[in-house]
């Protein structure tokens, strides 16, 4: 499958180890500025003194391209029990500050997301050995490598 150039809308889907269950979380690519812009806050110098803000960078441009979740993978306490929200405007289960809530107690899977989109969306294929012949000799080029975000 190509990548698409542009896609406005990605899926990853996760295990939640906090919930026991699978998450499905919604994203747009990020733009050549924003991969640079997490690049250069990841790691900021002045003069003598390096500061390594990984986890700041995650959660910032996490949120800034999380553009929704499966409706039902959350849920907030109203009444003494769990309310599903929502980040779809037409559900019933709206809740206008769904950033504000994932930021607040689900900051992991906001960073997870950043991760996986800006530490790890591509990867080297390894090459497949065929009878025993070195592969890191082969003069073809390696298969496709396989991707764990859905378009």
């Amino acid at each position: 499958m190509a990548r698409v150039l542009g896609a406005q809308q990605n899926t990853l889907r996760l295990w939640d180890n906090i919930s026991d269950s699978e998450l499905e979380l919604h994203y747009r690519t990020p733009t050549t500025s924003e991969r640079q812009g997490y690049a250069n806050m990841v790691v900021q110098r002045h003069r003598n003194k390096v500061r390594y803000r990984q986890a700041e960078a995650r959660l910032k441009y996490g949120l800034l391209i999380l553009t929704g979740f499966r409706e039902g993978d959350f849920a907030r306490i109203k009444d003494g029990r769990p309310v599903p929200i929502s980040a779809d405007p037409a559900s019933e289960h709206y809740v206008q500050d769904w950033k504000a809530h994932l930021e607040r107690d689900a900051a992991d899977v906001v960073m997870l997301l950043a991760a996986h989109v800006f530490d790890a969306s591509t990867e080297i294929a390894a090459a497949e050995e065929e009878d025993g012949e070195d592969p890191n000799s082969r003069t073809t080029s390696p298969p496709s490598a396989g991707v764990s975000a859905r378009r």
